[in-house]
């Protein structure tokens, strides 16, 4: 083992003997604070209205710590046959502000070509925060035949 030179040791216990005097703990100055992250999530159900041509998918948002103009983007593929049905559609949630950080999106996505079914299909939806902030999901999901109307 080297020996340690006396004006060295002595300027490396003067560092920590401040450091203690101050109630610092190495390290602890650059911690930075948690920072939360904006997350969206889709539900396991979704409903394709056949006639229409369309598909509504819904789910959760959350803001983190991010504030500005928010909205969702959607894209539906589905296996119909042999063809593949995909779709792209916004959910518009307005924006992320310091009361309103967390909900609940719905969007309609129309079909491109030809019409979703009840069934499997898979999703990527977006949550983006204005000017920079963007997070997504792929999820898959189950469409359902929407509630007979009265």
């Amino acid at each position: 083992m080297h020996p340690v030179r006396p004006p060295l040791l002595a300027a490396g216990l003067t560092t920590l003997a401040t450091l203690a005097t101050l109630g610092l703990a190495p390290g602890a100055a650059v911690a930075a604070p948690a920072v939360s992250a904006p997350a969206i999530s889709v539900d396991w159900f979704g409903a394709a209205d056949v006639r229409a041509h369309t598909a509504t998918v819904r789910g959760r948002f959350d803001c983190g710590d991010e504030r500005g103009l928010a909205y969702i983007e959607v894209h539906l593929g589905q296996r119909v046959r042999r063809a593949w049905v995909t779709g792209f559609g916004f959910g518009v949630i307005g924006a992320c502000t310091g009361e309103r950080t967390a909900g609940t999106w719905t969007a309609t996505v129309p079909a491109d070509e030809g019409s979703f079914r009840p069934g499997p299909a898979t999703t990527t939806a977006r949550l983006v925060v204005e000017p920079n902030s963007l997070t997504e999901t792929t999820e898959r999901l189950r469409l359902l035949s929407p509630c007979p109307r009265p």
